[in-house]
């Protein structure tokens, strides 16, 4: 016998959280920045390169295309820069972390994915860093 079920409460809950979203792209921006615990990265600027997606609600068909509605990519490269002129970060995890609550102040943003690698730590690899995703 064929038992049915009725989930259609949950499958309507589930198509919302699916529902997909625009996304700002920064890729591949290099900015000078103190970072690390050991001695050295005290003493002068390393490379590190940030690759960020936001995810963000769409704008809707009609009157939202305002200035005052996007967010911005310069906006968000700003923040990062005010991130990095406090001074010196021992982690990048914690960089990536305060690069992400950035991205997620802004009213559209649902979702943020953080890139940060130190591009000179590691003599033998292009880059090492962290990637992380949060959600608001």
């Amino acid at each position: 016998m064929l038992k049915v079920l009725n989930n259609t409460g949950l499958a309507q809950e589930r198509l919302r959280d699916d529902l997909p979203c625009d996304q700002i792209l920064i890729e591949g921006l290099v900015l000078p920045a103190f970072i690390g615990v050991f001695e050295h990265e005290y003493e002068a600027p390393q490379s590190v390169r940030f690759d960020i997606t936001v995810d963000i609600t769409p704008l809707g068909p009609h009157g939202d295309h305002e200035m005052h509605n996007i967010l911005r990519y310069d906006h968000i490269v700003d923040h990062i820069k005010e991130i990095l002129a406090k001074g010196h970060i021992d982690l990048v995890e914690t960089l990536a972390e305060d690069v992400a609550k950035a991205c997620l102040s802004y009213d559209r943003a649902e979702q943020v994915c953080v890139t940060a690698a130190k591009l000179e730590a590691i003599k033998d690899a292009r880059a090492v860093g962290v990637r992380i995703t949060r959600r608001r």
